[in-house]
């Protein structure tokens, strides 16, 4: 019985430590460029926000050649024009919304050296504070969180055998409504954020 006990637990070992080597991690940083819009908005208004940058620490754990989970913690601000109207004057004025975003998603590998990527999963926003322009209130006041489906695609640049470049394109579908005041603007309203992000990893 023993004899049977410690030749099971060294083929679990030996398969763990096969499983172990194939693992890879890869940490890196990101920036980016996204232009993010709302969805439910019960009246007709300007409901897009300015292109923006974005700036973030990524994380990908590889599980085989082909496949590898991805997360990373991103900062971004939000800013969105508004026309302020006084005695017949008009004048734009910026307002902000900074945001922690969150993604978790399932990246296939495929082509030559594996050099074409699909994403799928979704993430998570947290809504960190506004920045009123000083003259009138927000134009929206964010849940503390909201959250929906990311889908993406991109391409590897490979440096050396340490080092490579991630260009991606996503899309982040939100699902959960972002309204917390409807008194102050009606209707269920969901975000929409298209992303150009570039990063830079390095394997441990």
């Amino acid at each position: 019985m023993k004899k049977e006990f410690y030749i099971v637990f060294l083929i679990t070992i030996f398969n763990l430590s096969s499983t172990i080597a194939q693992i890879n991690l890869k940490i890196g940083v990101n920036i980016g460029g996204q232009v993010s819009s709302l969805r439910g908005i019960e009246y007709e208004t300007d409901n897009k926000f300015d292109i923006v940058q974005s700036v973030g620490v990524n994380l990908e754990l590889g599980l085989s050649q082909s496949v590898s989970i991805v997360t990373s913690v991103n900062f971004e601000r939000w800013k969105k024009s508004i026309d302020i109207y006084y005695n017949h004057y008009s004048n734009e004025s910026k307002e902000g919304y900074d945001f922690f975003n969150v993604p978790l998603f399932v990246r296939y590998k495929f082509g030559g050296q594996k050099k074409y990527f699909l994403d799928t999963g979704g993430f998570m926003n947290y809504y960190n504070k506004g920045q009123p322009n000083g003259i009138m209130p927000l134009f929206i006041e964010f849940e503390d969180y909201n959250f929906g489906l990311a889908f993406g695609t991109g391409i590897v640049f490979h440096l050396n055998e340490s080092w490579d470049i991630t260009i991606q394109v996503r899309d982040d579908i939100g699902l959960s409504n972002i309204n917390k005041y409807e008194n102050q603007i009606s209707g269920n309203i969901k975000t929409n954020t298209i992303r150009l992000i570039g990063t830079l990893n390095f394997k441990i």
